[in-house]
């Protein structure tokens, strides 16, 4: 019987070890069990309120998380590299999957493994849904008698504007070495994309360190709007711009070598005389509604519930200068 199976083994595909026609795929060193576990449907998985529950995955289907509109999260570490144990996989776990009434399938493949993607497009009908540093992200709609409604990739980019004053109440303005502000030659606010879990307070704090060296605290978010179209970056993609109004903590500053010219103080009488912005134009309305609006918006944390009173989110809310 041993050697019976050392034979079956040796002649199976690598990666996999089976038996009589059992196989399981050996994933970091130990067998995945024959038979699939229970995937505990009515268990959150890893206390998150989106997951239903989730599968260790067996001879027949991957390992995943499922959440609560039928999708299925492939776990990226047991997606196999081998393309030969990929194939027979993904194969199977599909059939599972459909058996199962699941909709959505989400397949992360990182850069080692992006010999896959060709596989996973062009022989199981997997799409892209978007490319981060390092990996890209597939799709899957498993029913043939409904409409695909997974969720479209990321649609907006978030930016703001820095009014920053120190003690006597001067604005802090630079200059850039690049893009269209550089080639017209004027002098604005440090800006910035929010980073993916960044406040916005906080990203308007780290670019004015970043451009200028100078600390500040925050005070208040005067107005936002909003530009479509995107850039070369973020084609056809939407973008928030919000002016965050900044106190600075320094007066001493120390340009960004890499993108910024030059950096320097000016009073509100001299940033009013400048040609940019136009005067009761967008970005100018904008940017005096950090501290010379009627209303600003104020941000403060607050939990979710009272179950769970150190998960805490920020709240951004207007407040009236009268209230104040």
């Amino acid at each position: 019987l041993a050697g019976a199976r050392r034979a079956a083994s040796a002649a199976a595909p690598a990666g996999f070890v089976g038996f009589a026609g059992c196989m399981s795929l050996q994933q970091h060193g130990h067998l995945r069990p024959l038979s699939c576990q229970s995937s505990s449907e009515k268990k959150k998985a890893d206390g998150a309120f989106w997951l239903s529950g989730e599968s260790a995955g067996c001879d027949k289907t991957l390992p995943a998380k499922y959440d609560l509109y039928g999708g299925v999260i492939i776990d990226q570490t047991a997606v196999p590299k081998d393309e030969l144990v990929f194939r027979a996989m993904m194969a199977s776990s599909l059939v599972e999957w459909e058996k199962q009434k699941k909709r959505g399938i989400w397949l992360h493949v990182g850069i080692e493994s992006s010999s896959l993607i060709p596989i996973a497009t062009s022989e199981f009908g997997f799409d892209f849904h978007h490319a981060e540093k390092g990996h890209v992200m597939l799709t899957k709609w498993l029913p043939k008698d409904a409409p695909n409604t997974l969720p479209h990739n990321a649609s907006h980019t978030v930016g703001v504007g820095a009014v920053v004053t120190d003690a006597e109440d001067r604005v802090l303005l630079v200059r850039e070495k690049s893009g269209p502000a550089a080639r017209l030659g004027i002098w604005k606010l440090p800006t910035g994309l929010v980073d993916a879990g960044e406040e916005l307070h906080v990203g308007a704090l780290r670019e004015v360190k970043e451009e200028t060296g100078i600390d500040a605290t925050f005070e208040h978010i005067g107005a936002f709007t909003m530009g479509h179209g995107g850039n070369l970056a973020h084609a056809n993609k939407s973008n928030l711009f919000f002016i965050v109004k900044c106190k600075a903590l320094s007066s001493e500053i120390a340009a960004q070598q890499s993108e910024i010219a030059e950096a320097r103080w000016f009073t509100k009488e001299e940033w009013a005389s400048m040609p940019f912005p136009e005067k009761d134009t967008l970005f100018d309305v904008l940017n005096r509604s950090a501290w010379a609006g009627e209303a600003h918006i104020d941000a403060k944390q607050l939990p979710w519930g009272k179950s769970r009173p150190g998960n805490l989110r920020w709240l951004y809310q207007p407040v009236r200068k009268s209230s104040l």
